[in-house]
């Protein structure tokens, strides 16, 4: 995790440098260059001095108008000419009728011409400029700053020349102290021909040195410039973040792709599959954990097999020296097996059962390894299936009570389950039962509705298993479900249990078959007083 870690930082770092390289080029070339600056708002400042040359123009005598354009037009960057309205497009003249209206054309995306009303039937137009240089619009401002600094300079009033020039003007023009401008713009304004364009958090201006250097004159601020900074930026901003997602969801992914291995061998595991492995190979961050994984899922493996092995060998194993004693057994006279109890034929054939039932057990224990739903499943009766176990367990153990009972009228209640396993499930049962009850067993059948961790709701059919015994403690009810574990009660009836008390796989086995039968097993205290098996059943 510690390369993944250092992956993030270095797209963090690189995402961080890519948006400040960005915005710095989107503000150098689309703000700060000649070309956009006119698109972006310095026109104003031209349209402002078109305003301010029509209103020149109206106080002169018609006959001196000509005079005082070309007067103008020396100053001006672009060609001036005063032309009537009639020609005008009917859009371009109801533009012109508005309050402080003005009309602008283009051409290649580029300010090409721009007119202010005169009179009702003329207009100031300047223009053609989008073929001048692309400074045009710097070297228009330079030019208004410079007739409005020479008549500051020449003015007697310099705060009523400025006031007069402020009220011509939609940006603002004012006179500031140089110590209060930026050091960077002050350290720019060493030329008294030259203006500085400048950037402050309040918007964009453009400055210009008077003749009093202590006093600077400043048009501004430009707020549309500003605004279409603030736009460029963030669109840089916004570019740069989506990539960085981009990138970063990418690594997620990935990392989560590798991860996504790891667990899909886990559940191949849990599956059954103890072969299944990781290709550690090219796993970046989840190489030491495929790694280990591989060698838990190995020990796992190893273990499993040599316990696997271990009981079919000596299960297997056992068959040959039992078929050897049930046929010597087959051959003891019939007079020493009725002698009693205790008698040494009778003995040697409770010991031979009680052999090959643990055999049986093993084997069953062992091909049943899996915890995976049954394929061969059927609908079963359970009162026709567990008839004849107990007709057999009333002949084993005559002095038992054997009863089933039905908590409904119906008893022929069905479940989903295969034939097979669903009868081991109570031969186990009921067999515990007999050997440690006293004179009581019982089956008892119910249907019942249990609710999911969703609010679903699922039937069930609840197969009890209830003796009058001495029960199993509660610190145990849970152990004896696992394999081998036993524990002996202190209270067995020698005269009616079986010389034999397990190996601890009964329990394990019903529990095992509960769960491929997507059902559940419980053990309790029972009314009775003794044991209490609660085995759950998918209703049909």
């Amino acid at each position: 995790m510690i390369r993944f870690f250092i992956q993030v930082v270095i797209v963090f770092v690189c995402v961080v440098l890519s948006i400040k390289w960005t915005v710095e080029a989107i503000l150098f070339r689309e703000v700060y260059s000649d070309r956009n600056r006119v698109i972006a708002g310095l026109s104003q400042v031209h349209l402002d001095q078109l305003h301010f040359l029509a209103d020149q123009l109206v106080t002169c005598p018609p006959q001196e108008q000509g005079n005082k354009l070309a007067e103008f037009g020396k100053q001006s960057v672009g060609p001036l000419a005063i032309l009537p309205t009639a020609e005008l497009a009917e859009s371009e003249q109801s533009r012109l009728k508005k309050t402080d209206g003005f009309i602008v054309r283009y051409a290649d995306g580029m300010i090409d011409y721009l007119g202010v009303p005169l009179s009702k039937d003329q207009y100031l137009l300047c223009g053609p400029i989008g073929r001048l240089t692309n400074r045009f619009i710097e070297l228009q401002v330079d030019s208004w700053l410079k007739g409005v600094r020479d008549a500051l300079e020449s003015s007697g009033d310099v705060q009523a020349t400025t006031s007069k020039y402020s009220s011509l003007l939609r940006v603002p023009i004012r006179l500031e102290q140089r110590e209060s401008l930026p050091d960077k713009v002050s350290e720019k304004l060493t030329d008294y021909h030259e203006n500085v364009f400048y950037q402050t958090d309040v918007g964009s201006f453009v400055a210009l040195e008077l003749r009093d250097s202590s006093q600077v004159l400043c048009l501004g601020p430009l707020l549309e410039v500003t605004n279409y900074a603030q736009v460029a930026a963030g669109y840089g901003i916004l570019g740069w973040l989506l990539v960085a997602l981009a990138v970063l969801a990418w690594m997620i992914v990935k990392v989560s792709l590798r991860f996504r291995k790891i667990e899909n061998a886990a559940v191949e595991i849990a599956g059954g599959n103890f072969s299944a492995r990781v290709d550690a190979m090219k796993l970046g961050e989840a190489t030491k954990l495929a790694v280990a994984f591989n060698t838990m899922a190995s020990k796992t493996e190893s273990v499993i097999r040599t316990q696997k092995e271990l009981l079919q060998v000596v299960s297997h194993e056992l068959r040959t020296p039992l078929s050897r004693l049930k046929f010597a057994a087959a051959l003891v006279p019939r007079s020493q097996i009725d002698q009693g109890i205790d008698s040494p034929g009778l003995v040697m054939l409770q010991s031979i059962d009680d052999i090959e039932a643990i055999v049986q057990e093993i084997l069953f224990y062992v091909r049943n390894e899996q915890a995976e739903p049954l394929q061969s499943k059927e609908i079963i009766t359970i009162n026709l299936a567990l008839e004849g176990m107990l007709r057999a367990l009333r002949i084993d153990y005559p002095k038992l009570q054997v009863e089933m009972v039905f908590a409904g009228s119906d008893p022929s209640i069905k479940v989903l389950a295969d034939r097979r396993s669903f009868q081991r499930v109570f031969v186990n049962l009921t067999s515990n039962a007999a050997r440690y009850a006293e004179s009581t067993l019982r089956i008892h059948v119910s249907e019942c509705n249990e609710l999911n961790s969703h609010g679903e709701s699922h039937r069930f059919v609840c197969v009890d298993v209830e003796d009058d015994g001495p029960g199993i403690p509660g610190d145990f009810r849970s152990e004896v479900m696992k394999p081998f574990v036993r524990i002996d009660p202190g209270s067995q009836d020698k005269d009616q249990a079986s010389s034999h008390s397990g190996l601890g796989l009964g329990l394990a086995i019903v529990n095992r078959i509960l769960q491929q039968h997507r059902g559940s097993v419980q053990i309790d205290l029972g009314e009775l007083g003794g044991c209490l098996v609660n085995t759950r059943w998918p209703s049909n």
